[in-house]
């Protein structure tokens, strides 16, 4: 019978255990006159008390302190080991002792009680106010379990949480000191699950996450932890790995599992992941390593497709490497006069000459060379650093401008500089102080400057930026559309924003007469900005078929390596200004 659920005055199964006759026909006889019903079973030894206790479902134990073959405070330690018992236990002693009283409570007795003290009213109210006190230990117990199972539980999946994952990946490193086989960490990302949270809302996100947790644990190898660090991220724990190929295995096993479309309710989901893989050895050589590692390759993972899986090696492990050292770098770069800018001419498509240049930026690598824009761009995105290389860029390149223009004596509609403007700089409420106060720092006209917005840049919140847009044409400032086609681009966007010039991606251009279908396209792209009045710039222009399709189709403007690559400004000038 289980005391915890149980009424108090139920009848009840006791089981005395006691060497001594007469002591245990005493208890008898004082509890023949209990109001309840009550089974009495007794044993004279420890070892025969343990057997009764198997043999039946024992409600209540009187067990005596000095036993033939055991002392009553171990045997009560065996009973307890034995198998999970509801028992109330109560330790009878012939002497009086306050020491062994606290023993008997603290080794799991519920009461304790003289020999001597035993008749019928004193022996049933100790077993009453025991099988109480057990009853509260058992509430108490249940609570304190239901409180530790949710301070180790994700209450959203029941998987286990970050805590318990951090300690018992810490564990699994120890142990592997003392194993032949190793351990190998799955960091799992689903692949644009924002968007369900945005369109659908959060308790669609939250029963899909559910569903995707399911999906995990039905392939989660025995033995090996699969737990939600939070948001859309899990991890699994694998053990006894021996290569990399098993890394893969369990991988596809997750992205197959995954594959399947997913149903929440009404809608249908077709869920990837981006997993990220550490083992436990050179790279990654504690729990946090290991961690760290396992992210970074789930991020890789990322860059390179999505729904893909990349193993922390030492490939990525150098590139991490120099990561971090040009993080170390890019603090200083612009202090140390290291940024310098390039660039690249636009030329006319009816006169064959220059009539425009875009200012791309350069990093000079003290050890690492000339490094491109890509090289060194989303670091400077990630550190907040972005906003000052734009500035810089613009100011460096409105003076080259008003520079070029003094020295050959050029008019403002001569030559237009193109500068682009980050999303960081666009989101910038003071934009327009910042370029106004450069322009007038070089005593440059604003119809000389065109400012290149990609339109992936203003996609999210275009409404906020159109206002900064509109308040640069008026002042006179061109702007230009970047990598149009490229799968943001929509008519809406193109009556938004306050557009003079589309520049025609350069992967349409390199695709020319190699996809029909895009050649299509591409000339649709172009006939349609013509429509609506604006300039079209061509980029990544570099064959002499390329050039004459460009000029067919009525393209304004010709960018490419077919005329020059980006140049310093000192060759720029001896190509295209000396004359």
């Amino acid at each position: 019978m289980n005391n915890t659920a149980a009424n108090l005055e139920q009848p009840i199964t006791l089981l005395i255990i006691d060497d001594d006759a007469i002591d245990r026909k005493s208890i008898r006889r004082a509890l023949m006159s209990s109001q309840r019903p009550i089974f009495i079973i007794e044993a004279q030894t420890g070892e025969e008390g343990l057997s009764q206790f198997d043999k039946h479902e024992v409600d209540v134990l009187l067990i005596d302190y000095r036993l033939p073959d055991i002392d009553g405070l171990a045997l009560i330690k065996k009973l307890l080991m034995r198998k999970a018992t509801d028992a109330t236990i109560i330790m009878v002693s012939q002497h009086e002792d306050e020491i062994l009283s606290l023993n008997a409570l603290n080794v799991g007795a519920h009461d304790f009680i003289l020999k001597s003290e035993v008749n019928s009213g004193r022996l049933n109210r100790t077993i009453s106010q025991a099988q109480h006190r057990q009853l509260l230990e058992g509430v108490v117990r249940e609570k304190n379990n239901a409180l530790e199972w949710l301070a180790k539980r994700d209450s959203l999946t029941q998987l286990i949480n970050r805590y318990t994952f951090e300690k018992t990946l810490k564990d699994a490193c120890d142990r592997v000191l003392f194993t032949a086989s190793n351990i190998a960490l799955f960091f799992i990302d689903l692949d644009n699950f924002k968007k369900v949270n945005d369109f659908l809302g959060h308790t669609v996100g939250d029963k899909l996450l559910q569903t995707v947790a399911a999906k995990l644990a039905s392939v989660v190898n025995e033995g090996d932890c699969l737990a939600r660090l939070g948001g859309d991220e899990f991890v699994i724990l694998a053990q006894c790995i021996n290569d990399e190929k098993q890394t893969q295995i369990i991988a596809n096993k997750v992205i197959d599992a995954l594959s399947e479309p997913l149903q929440v309710g009404n809608h249908n989901f077709s869920v990837t992941a981006s997993i990220g893989v550490s083992i436990l050895g050179t790279f990654a050589a504690t729990p946090e390593t290991m961690m760290k590692c396992a992210d970074i390759a789930m991020y890789k993972a990322k860059q390179t497709g999505r729904n893909k899986v990349c193993l922390y090696n030492h490939l990525l492990h150098q590139e991490t490497q120099r990561k971090n050292l040009l993080e170390q770098d890019i603090h200083q770069a612009l202090s140390l006069n290291q940024f310098v800018v390039h660039y690249q001419p636009q030329i006319c498509t009816q006169t064959q000459k220059v009539k425009g240049v875009e200012a791309l930026v350069r990093w000079q690598h003290p050890t690492e060379g000339l490094l491109k824009p890509y090289s060194f761009l989303e670091l400077a995105e990630e550190l907040n650093l972005i906003g000052n290389i734009g500035q810089w860029v613009l100011h460096t390149a409105s003076h080259q401008l008003k520079h070029w223009q003094r020295q050959y004596h050029l008019n403002d509609d001569e030559l237009t500089m193109s500068v682009n403007l980050s999303t960081f700089q666009l989101q910038d409420i003071n934009l327009l102080n910042l370029v106004s106060d450069v322009l007038t720092s070089c005593d440059l006209s604003p119809s000389c400057l065109e400012l290149e917005i990609t339109e992936s840049s203003i996609i999210h919140s275009p409404e906020n930026i159109v206002g900064r847009l509109i308040e640069l044409t008026q002042k006179g400032i061109k702007l230009s559309l970047d990598d149009f086609g490229t799968g943001y681009s929509s008519i809406k966007h193109l009556h938004l924003f306050p557009i003079n010039s589309l520049k025609v991606d350069k992967s349409f251009i390199a695709a020319y007469e190699q996809k029909r279908s895009q050649d299509k396209v591409l000339e649709a792209m172009i006939k349609f900005a013509k429509y609506l009045g604006l300039s079209v710039i061509a980029e990544g222009v570099e064959t002499a078929e390329q050039l004459a399709f460009c000029q067919a189709q009525g393209c304004d403007l010709i960018q490419g390596y077919f005329y020059s690559k980006p140049i310093s400004a000192h060759d720029f000038e001896s190509q295209y200004l000396v004359k």
